[in-house]
């Protein structure tokens, strides 16, 4: 199974905050992006992998897909999964992901969105699945960046 360092929702995916914050810190050297969509477009997908850098692997990967390759590799690497979507990171909790932490670190306004932090715009339903989550044990907090405060999701 791989090695899952850290679990993030953010809209904005791989981007400069992640790449010169996040990964450098936690010693990231895969990074998993779970989007269907995103899967299914050869154009985004190909403009993700190929804008990064040659020393990380990238990978961008269905639910299903991600989550098939999350528990049959080899945990040689230092993952870090990413995905624009609550639904997306509780699909991988239901197929058997073991996710213990998830980092809140962007959700744009949207309609149907409302504000709940800073940075963080949800709809009832992307809040009311965070919640379960978090009342299944697993840590939800809220951190754009490594030196910010947490705040975690009661």
């Amino acid at each position: 199974m791989k090695n899952i360092i850290l679990t993030r929702i953010d809209d904005r995916l791989l981007h400069g905050q992640v790449m010169v914050s996040w990964i450098p810190l936690l010693e990231i050297n895969e990074v998993i992006i779970i989007d269907d969509e995103y899967a299914a477009d050869e154009f985004m997908s190909n403009l993700i992998v190929e804008s990064s850098p040659v020393n990380l692997t990238v990978k961008v990967l269905s639910v299903k897909d991600s989550a098939e390759y999350i528990l049959s590799g080899s945990n040689d690497s230092r993952v870090l999964l990413i995905s624009r979507s609550v639904e997306s990171i509780n699909n991988l909790l239901e197929m058997k992901v073991p996710i213990h932490k998830i980092n809140v670190g962007g959700l744009g306004y949207l309609e149907g969105r409302k504000k709940y932090y800073n940075f963080i715009h949800m709809s009832d339903n992307e809040f009311k699945l965070l919640k379960e989550i978090a009342g299944k044990g697993i840590s939800v907090e809220v951190q754009m960046l490594p030196k910010d405060k947490v705040t975690t999701l009661k």
